[in-house]
């Protein structure tokens, strides 16, 4: 996978090995109502009653959901060969290196009357965990459209059926038929519904090499030379299997070692039932738990929507400040000519009342400069008067003598 995976992979398991994906050897591939309670007579303008007939109102019939048994019956034979006629097979690369299953979910719906193309599918579709710290269960993990991709299991697929007949309004689904053995599974061939299998590039036996515990406590194991193709035959006479390989087209394998390599992928297989002339609606009540993982598109698409809302609360952020700090600056503003006009109104009254200080004192002297020194006059005359009757006491005296 990219970088991360390995980082990922080999702190969790310890072992850091060479990873090889389904893809790697493309080089080797070519290929509602109530009746009326009365009436009025006109002539006679006497009300005659009538008898109140309640309608219930009409309700539209339940629609059955669509459902397939696709148990083989215990008495049922295989048959010792069956081929479903035109099927072609839809080839991974160049678009899709490491996009196996998704290729043959793509095929297998292209077969059943579905128009969509792999790329779509797995862009719009398919979950994708890109750092690696789900299973293959719970999505891709890597990126299909890499060299370094790894891939998915029925779980994941399935989602990916599902999630495109929810966009579509179709009533089909996918049905996971793992730990079925495979010969039992030709039944479902018999009743031309092609099976997606899990098995490795070539056949070639190879167990897997990498295992490590999830980020979610979950044990992943993985082989880099893990495919799935797509069986739309088989003949138990001449011991083959008829494959659609997203790697090499429509060819034939031994069935012996088909099998083997089916059982060693852990028999790992789902089927589509019904198809486009299938007639109903989608049923949002599955019986299995939807991954919480994305398909690309959808990762982006919320990437992109949290990227808005964080641009607009940022730039809704980025107002209030600005606003903010416009309000502070008239606050400081208007502080500051209240300030300035406080110190004015000081001045002003310090100026007055020195003014009227001075005017007062001016006033005073003013006043003090013009009035009559009448004490000053009493005190003399009385003086006067003193020295008059010293003297003529004098005289007095001296005429006694």
């Amino acid at each position: 996978m990219t970088g991360r995976l390995l980082k990922f992979a080999a702190a969790s398991a310890a072992v850091l090995i060479c990873l090889t994906s389904c893809g790697e050897k493309v080089s080797l591939m070519g290929a509602d109502s109530s009746g009326p309670s009365s009436d009025r007579a006109a002539n006679n303008g006497t009300e005659i009653l009538t008898t109140s007939v309640h309608v219930e109102p009409e309700t539209e019939e339940e629609t059955e959901t669509f459902s397939v048994n696709v148990a083989k019956p215990r008495d049922h034979k295989i048959a010792k060969r069956s081929v479903i006629r035109n099927f072609e097979t839809v080839l991974q690369n160049p678009e899709l290196p490491t996009g196996c299953e998704v290729t043959s979910l793509c095929q297998t719906l292209n077969y059943l009357g579905f128009d969509i193309d792999k790329v779509t599918l797995a862009d719009e579709f398919m979950p994708m965990d890109m750092d690696g710290s789900t299973t293959m269960d719970h999505a891709y993990i890597g990126d299909p459209k890499l060299n370094d991709g790894f891939g998915c299991f029925p779980p994941a697929l399935i989602q990916t059926a599902d999630s495109y007949f929810e966009s579509i309004d179709s009533p089909c689904y996918a049905e996971n038929m793992s730990d079925i053995d495979l010969q039992k599974l030709f039944y479902q061939i018999e009743e031309g519904r092609p099976v997606i299998a899990w098995v490795t590039i070539d056949l070639v036996e190879l167990a897997p090499e990498h295992r490590w515990t999830t980020l979610d406590g979950e044990e992943m194991w993985f082989s880099g030379m893990q495919h799935c193709v797509t069986i739309y035959g088989y003949d138990l006479d001449k011991k083959i299997v008829y494959v659609a390989d997203p790697l090499k087209g429509n060819t034939e394998y031994d069935l012996e070692r088909f099998e083997r390599m089916f059982d060693l992928l852990g028999k790992k297989a789902i089927i589509i039932c019904g198809d486009a002339e299938t007639e109903g609606s989608y049923d949002p009540n599955k019986d299995y738990k939807k991954s919480k993982y994305l398909s690309r598109n959808a990762q982006e698409a919320k990437k992109a929507e949290e990227e808005e809302a964080a641009r607009k609360q940022a730039e809704e952020e980025a107002k209030k400040a600005e606003e903010e700090a416009r309000k502070a600056e008239e606050e400081a503003k208007k502080a500051e000519e209240e300030a300035r006009a406080a110190e004015e109104e000081a001045a002003r009254a310090a100026e007055e009342e020195a003014r009227r200080a001075e005017e007062e004192a001016a006033k005073a002297a003013e006043e003090a400069a013009t009035e009559p020194p009448a004490t000053t006059a009493r005190v003399t005359s009385t003086k006067t008067r003193t020295t008059s009757v010293k003297t003529s006491s004098k005289n007095a005296t001296t005429t006694s003598r």
